[in-house]
């Protein structure tokens, strides 16, 4: 199992090449690269990494327009043609809800709103996924329960999941269990992972400290080793479903992010991330 990073925002800019440069120098095996990056993988195979996701949403499929839903599949057919193109297998899909609308509503505009999607994926040789991330509840695909759901309406093999158990981990979701039984969908893995903060968390329960955002403010995102995540046990499952994939951190630790200097603060959690995870790795 390769080990990779990705540049999601959390910290300052930085040139991809000088980016991916530093990676490879410091023990990462692999990268997700931001869409519409030119020249990926050239860059990635000049310093001996293997690109393996893009990042930031191909589009958003829940549209109750007819219209905008045409637009979003456009622009997803666009990213997935750059990811073929550069001969990366893998790229993420929003599953941000429409507002007002209800979760089986949800589910029929987001099957009747991918499918020309999946079927260009399919098509052009590239998997999309959904990463598990809440968004405050603004997003679709989240929890197990929605998983099952998405996967009833939409069986179609393009269509699959980032797993990322730092988010399951503050909703009180058994994250190994989920991983086993969702292992045959899972085509991307996340390591992030989750510190809970006890005196938030008495106040405010998971509901959160403020209004309208689930969670907000009962915990904070850590680099990989800082919360409460069992790694040897998650890499066991990964291991255990058969995922040969990359395990990819996302650093989005506030402490390491803007402690003195933000760059290099960044760049040294994901150091640390490295150290830690990398003697886990098969």
């Amino acid at each position: 199992m390769k080990l990779g990073y990705f540049h999601n925002g959390h910290f300052p800019p930085i040139d991809f090449e000088e980016f991916v440069r530093w990676g490879a120098a410091n023990g990462y095996q692999a990268i997700d690269v931001p869409l519409f990056q030119p020249e990926a993988r050239a860059i990635c195979e000049r310093h001996g990494l293997e690109p393996t996701s893009t990042t930031g949403m191909v589009c958003q499929p829940i549209a109750t327009d007819a219209e905008a839903r045409t637009e979003q599949a456009a622009e997803a057919r666009r990213a997935l043609d750059y990811a073929a193109a550069e001969q990366i297998p893998l790229a993420w899909l929003g599953h941000q809800m429409a507002p007002g609308l209800g979760f089986d509503a949800s589910v029929r505009l987001f099957a009747e709103g991918v499918a020309p999607v999946l079927d260009h994926a399919q098509r052009v040789g590239v998997r999309l996924v959904m990463e598990n991330w809440a968004d405050g509840g603004r997003n679709l695909a989240y929890a197990p329960a929605h998983w099952e759901a998405i996967f009833d309406a939409v069986p179609h093999e393009a269509l699959g999941l980032c797993f990322d158990p730092s988010h399951l981990a503050w909703l009180g979701i058994d994250y190994l269990r989920a991983a086993r039984e969702f292992g045959s969908r899972i085509y991307h893995a996340h390591a992030k992972d989750t510190e809970f903060l006890p005196e938030a968390r008495y106040r405010y329960g998971v509901i959160g400290a403020e209004r309208g955002r689930i969670g907000q403010g009962t915990y904070r995102f850590r680099i990989p080793g800082f919360g409460v995540i069992d790694w040897p046990a998650y890499i066991t499952a990964l291991l255990e479903i058969g995922y040969d994939g990359p395990l990819v951190v996302e650093h989005e630790d506030p402490f390491w992010s803007a402690r003195h200097d933000p760059e290099q603060d960044a760049l040294q959690g994901l150091v640390l991330a490295q150290r830690f995870l990398a003697p886990l790795l098969v």
